[in-house]
């Protein structure tokens, strides 16, 4: 399924696109990108950058750009005329030094998650956090985690434990939730895992071969590393009670499936997150014709930031730079240089996409026509105010669920304000505030029940 080969890409392209915009940058005033929305500076190294605009940009040595945060948008809103006029403020200097490291993205993550009180080392509060990766096969593929332990508490400790289970999305890793960690290790006895699945983040990157070419073979491929990994944890018999699993986007969609087809009561509650794939667009979506033919050839983003080779990390700035902009300077850099060490890693489960999503991120094969109603753990669907993922979905699939189950509050909705896809960066504080208090919950939960079997 990897056809990037088969794709030529002009770095000529890139190079002038970069230029020409350093130049419409010199010309703007600073005034003019201001707004209400949470903003960070990126500098423009303009003493590395070659090209007619080199000149223009040296008067502005000393000068920064003003990027706005920017939540994500419909994968199929972006015309073809502005793939390469967006700026790229990160300069080829920085670039290149990105570069040197490119098959080391587990430096990019302990940089970023260095930012956090408890790692590498215990803080204050006890909490200590550790960099799993754990073998799931003879092939030496393997998981990597991120687990925090709550004070006083190690491996060990397991069984006494509830445990929250982070699963992320579509080309993501345990690292974009960083501005989560501190509040949920906070919670009393939580352990805290934060998983890449594999073919993701910095877990094993093995080739995206399946048994055939069909939806279940794709399921196999997350669900048995992911069934994997719980057994080495010592997570999978746990009652199911002491596991909350919260994903994002397909990761939702991948563990609804997980329950559905291996394991039912897997958790005692799944918290869909901006889930995708639950039903079929409700109204056409318009899809250009070169969007079409990219998607059904495996062609990604992640492809372009590959191919672009030293540049990179630069073509990766066009899209952080605004991504992370609500964040200090310090963390967007870390964030930066950890998507640009994931997305340019070897492809392998991002190949997924095509067999679950038509081009237009339309559903192929709906999670609500899958067998919602097996699930056995409660659910919540969270979505934000402007998610481009259909909250219809997540409704529908409840209304399945609590008919089937004859209990109106098994399966519930939240619209999240102030957010869009990634409600996790989009509304930190909401987002934090939501999955704590589930946890809160959870425990209260196990503490009535204590108190009843007595």
């Amino acid at each position: 399924m990897n056809s990037s080969s088969s794709f030529n890409f002009d770095l000529n392209n890139l190079l002038n696109s970069v230029n020409s915009n350093v130049a419409s940058l010199v010309r703007r005033k600073k005034s003019t990108a201001v707004s209400s929305n949470p903003t960070t500076k990126v500098s423009i190294a303009t003493t590395s950058l070659e090209g007619p605009a080199t000149s223009a940009a040296r008067d502005l040595v000393e000068e920064s750009v003003v990027h706005q945060y920017k939540r994500s948008t419909h994968p199929t809103s972006v015309p073809l005329h502005r793939l390469f006029s967006n700026s790229f403020p990160l300069s080829i200097k920085d670039s290149l030094d990105d570069y040197s490291y490119r098959r080391n993205p587990l430096k990019f993550q302990r940089d970023l998650l260095s930012l956090l009180p408890f790692y590498p080392r215990p803080d204050a509060l006890g909490r200590s956090a550790q960099v799993i990766q754990t073998p799931i096969d003879a092939d030496g593929n393997y998981i990597n985690e991120f687990v925090i332990y709550p004070a006083g508490k190690t491996e060990a400790d397991t069984a006494t434990m509830n445990h929250l289970i982070m699963v992320h999305g579509y080309g993501g890793g345990l690292g974009f939730f960083l501005k989560n960690f501190e509040a949920l290790s906070a919670v009393d006895n939580w352990c805290v895992h934060a998983i890449d699945l594999l073919g993701y983040g910095c877990s094993s990157r093995p080739p995206f071969k399946l048994e055939s070419e069909d939806i279940d073979s794709v399921d196999k491929w997350f669900h048995n590393s992911y069934e994997k990994w719980l057994k080495k944890r010592n997570l999978y018999t746990l009652p199911s009670s002491q596991i909350l699993v919260m994903a994002h986007s397909m990761g939702a969609y991948l563990m609804g499936t997980y329950g559905i087809k291996k394991n039912p009561n897997f958790c005692d509650k799944l918290l869909m997150v901006s889930p995708g794939a639950i039903i079929k667009h409700r109204t056409p979506v318009s899809v250009p014709a070169y969007f079409t033919k990219l998607w059904e050839q495996n062609i990604s983003p992640f492809t372009l930031v590959r191919k672009a080779g030293p540049l990179g990390s630069k073509v990766v700035s066009g899209w952080s730079s605004r991504r992370f902009a609500k964040l200090d300077r310090n963390e967007a850099d870390k964030l930066h240089k950890y998507a640009y060490g994931i997305f340019n890693s070897p492809g392998s489960g991002e190949y997924m996409l095509n067999y679950l999503l038509a081009p237009g991120a339309d559903a192929r094969h709906p999670l609500i026509e899958r067998g919602i109603h097996k699930l056995e753990c409660k659910l919540e669907w969270w979505y934000g105010k402007e998610d481009w993922m259909d909250v219809k979905g997540g409704q529908l699939c409840s209304n399945i669920i609590n008919n089937y189950h004859h209990d109106p509050s098994r399966s519930t909705i939240v619209e999240v304000e102030d957010s869009g896809h990634h409600i996790y960066l989009d509304n930190i504080e909401k987002f934090n505030e939501l999955l704590t208090n589930e946890m809160k919950e959870m425990s209260e939960r196990q503490e009535k029940k204590r108190e009843m079997s007595k």
